[in-house]
């Protein structure tokens, strides 16, 4: 079953393909969610949290559950959405300063995955190649 998002930007911000089966990538992307990383950008320390949703229905995302990580219960395509938390942490506690938002559509085309980015809205931040860093497992 597709999991597609109605919403999903018609052009997409970058396009490339990952050497993975769509299974894999779907659960490797998956495995991205609730994870923190901590950089020094400048003077300040940053934690960024990443959070990873699936397209539940045509129009909204939700959590993603191991029922649906299973082999076969997606199949084509997935979209998900990646959001990119950043909080530098100062003397008076956490202070949020950036939180992009992806959109990922993943494709299936048996021995590799298409993947697409779209970022929400232009602002500062993070872009489509920071977001495929990551998902590389590159370093930004």
């Amino acid at each position: 079953m597709r999991r597609i998002y109605y919403r999903f930007p018609q052009k997409a911000d970058l396009s490339f393909a990952m050497g993975m089966p769509f299974n894999e990538t779907l659960n490797y992307i998956a495995g991205l969610d609730n994870a923190e990383s901590t950089k020094t950008t400048g003077k300040e320390l940053v934690r960024v949290k990443t959070k990873v949703k699936i397209a539940v229905d045509r129009a909204t995302f939700g959590d993603i559950t191991p029922d649906m990580l299973r082999p076969g219960v997606i199949t084509e395509a997935a979209d998900m959405q990646v959001s990119l938390l950043a909080l530098a942490l100062r003397r008076g506690g956490k202070v949020p300063i950036a939180n992009d938002i992806f959109y990922i559509r993943l494709t299936d085309q048996v021995s590799r995955t298409d993947i697409d980015i779209a970022k929400e809205g232009r602002g500062e931040g993070l872009d489509a190649l920071d977001m495929k860093k990551i998902l590389l497992g590159a370093p930004k």
